[in-house]
């Protein structure tokens, strides 16, 4: 969870706020994808060690990952939909580089990255109610 803030730190340093200044600077660009890459491959590490400890099966991919905490009531529906939509553009950024849009790359770098710290916060209640011993999990 350290590694994911770090991440999301270091986003918010090098993401500029408005497009132009994104659009112009390929190193800065190229920094942000990275983070958010990064961002997206820790919060899969998190889903997948909770998935592995709890004993909920083998998720079919990376998409999966976020639906089965979903369907264990360990975060929200909501937040695993948009969760899916951030994995889905972690991926054409790392597959299909060369397709990415630039502009709506910045858009959804600048505003989607408070779903990463929802998931933390979700994540930090299931694991308070597993310490505490009381197994609440989210309903949704």
């Amino acid at each position: 969870m350290d590694d994911l803030e770090k991440c999301l730190r270091e986003l918010d340093e090098y993401l500029p706020e408005g497009v132009d200044a994104y659009l112009r600077s390929g190193m800065r660009r190229r920094a942000c994808e990275r983070a958010f890459q990064l961002a997206c491959e820790n919060l899969l590490d998190i889903c997948n060690m909770i998935i592995s400890d709890e004993g909920l099966g083998m998720p079919r991919d990376s998409r999966d990952t976020v639906r089965k905490l979903a369907s264990h009531l360990m975060i929200s529906e909501s937040l695993a939909l948009r969760l899916e939509e951030l994995i889905g553009f972690r991926n054409l950024l790392v597959h299909q580089y060369g397709r990415v849009d630039d502009s709506r790359a910045h858009k959804q770098l600048y505003s989607e990255s408070g779903d990463f710290y929802e998931f933390l916060e979700e994540i930090e209640r299931f694991i308070t109610s597993k310490r505490d011993g009381s197994g609440e999990h989210r309903t949704n």
